[in-house]
């Protein structure tokens, strides 16, 4: 008996398009009737088409490295055939009704060949026949499912070091420590019972600039863990302009965010600071809201009102007069194409939620002296046409990270409240 074989429904992978990277060191078969109803569904202007396109495009990349109908290997070690047999199996008839039953059929003559095999399918109805078959079949769930599709940069490693060497790192504040990091990555350097943190730059881990103070604090916020001290590192580092913090609720993004801007801006280090946040799902046009522009945004920039209200205790007054005198601007993505963004602190706030060629957009208004924050939960996603990595922030974290003036941190420990941790952890 070969090893297992799944054979994908067209079901599974239009639910979810990371389906067809769900299945690490095992083989998958796609049918020939699917990629047909993948083609008859890419035109769909929704989450449906979204799926059916990508996988058309993955599927034309992978013939690249090798051949579809002998199976081409991913580097999660799943392997992905396109069956194009013939059916010679007693289903034949069978076969011929609907697409369905062909697909049952490719799963039957795989599983007489003597495969172990599944049929992965979200259709009932299909489950149903295949135990009346005899073919083993399993729903999808996404939730379920192990993804390992881009390898999930968080911008953070752990170096293991002797204590003699760890000294020398505070004696010299750098260490060399090989060349395999990304620039700007941060790292945590481990020697027996002693510890320390570093930024990768310039070849070498270096002592942190920013953030080393003992006591250190932005706008009276202290760092409560390594992941949100390195955030302010990066956030408070003029040579990185762009700066991108992904975490779940609570795990502070935006009051990090903030609390460096202001502190920026204080410091001359910038003319003005510009909050956008998607003002729904998909960032569409808000002229259905009343009120002129500023009024249309307040309710989707309002948590960043809220966390200036902990920076200031007239967080409201403060918020409005630096509005007024256009210190602090507000700006809607519908409109920030042709724009041009010099000495500029940009926050874009649950970023998670902006496509590709909206961050694109954003980033190329950038101008000399600017620094995009870019802040998102890609656990949270709402864009029904978007997951974790066609997310145009999950995009940017993974394109730019070997991009000398970025960096990136992913938060990993909730802060809020720990009914906010729970819930944030297990939902």
């Amino acid at each position: 008996m070969t090893a297992k074989v799944f054979v994908l429904d067209t079901s599974v992978l239009v639910h979810h398009e990371d389906s067809i990277h769900a299945f690490p060191d095992q083989k998958v078969v796609i049918p020939m009737v699917v990629l047909e109803e993948l083609d008859h569904l890419k035109t769909r202007q929704d989450s449906v088409g979204n799926a059916a396109r990508y996988v058309n495009r993955f599927l034309d990349g992978l013939r690249q490295k090798g051949s579809l109908k002998d199976g081409v290997t991913l580097d999660n070690g799943q392997e992905i055939q396109v069956y194009t047999d013939l059916l010679t199996t007693d289903l034949d008839p069978m076969a011929e009704v609907n697409a369905d039953n062909k697909i049952i059929a490719t799963a039957l003559k795989l599983s007489r060949d003597n495969h172990d095999i599944s049929l992965i399918t979200r259709d009932i109805n299909i489950r149903v026949k295949c135990d009346a078959l005899g073919i083993p079949s399993e729903n999808y769930q996404k939730e379920k499912a192990t993804i390992n599709r881009r390898g999930a940069y968080t911008g953070v490693s752990v170096i293991e070091l002797t204590p003699s060497e760890i000294d020398d790192f505070y004696s010299y504040g750098e260490i060399e420590v090989g060349d395999e990091f990304e620039p700007n990555e941060y790292l945590v350097l481990k020697g027996g019972a002693q510890s320390a943190l570093a930024c990768f730059k310039g070849g070498v881990a270096k002592r942190l600039v920013h953030t080393s103070a003992k006591g250190f604090s932005v706008q009276g916020i202290t760092p409560r863990n390594k992941e949100q001290t390195f955030a302010l590192e990066s956030l408070l580092d003029r040579d990185i302009a762009l700066a991108t913090l992904t975490g779940k609720a609570g795990s502070g993004k935006t009051i990090l965010a903030t609390a460096a801007a202001i502190s920026l801006l204080n410091a001359g280090a910038c003319e003005k600071i510009i909050i956008s946040r998607p003002v729904q799902s998909l960032s569409a046009d808000i002229g259905f809201l009343p009120g002129d522009k500023n009024e249309k945004m307040a309710p989707w920039i309002q948590p960043i009102v809220d966390n200036l209200k902990i920076l200031f205790k007239n967080g409201d007054h403060y918020f409005n007069i630096m509005v007024e005198k256009g210190v602090i601007e507000i700006e809607a993505l519908s409109y920030i194409r042709g724009r041009s963004l010099p000495n500029t602190i940009m926050i874009l706030d649950e970023a998670q939620n902006i496509s590709y060629r909206e961050a694109k957009a954003v980033i190329t208004r950038m101008g000399e002296n600017s620094k995009l924050i870019m802040l998102g939960d890609l656990e949270q996603i709402d864009a029904p046409h978007l997951d974790s990595v066609t997310s145009g922030l999950g995009a940017i974290v993974e394109k730019f990270k070997d991009f000398g003036l970025s960096s990136h941190i992913t938060l990993l420990k909730g802060e809020r409240s720990p009914l906010a941790e729970h819930a944030a952890n297990i939902l």
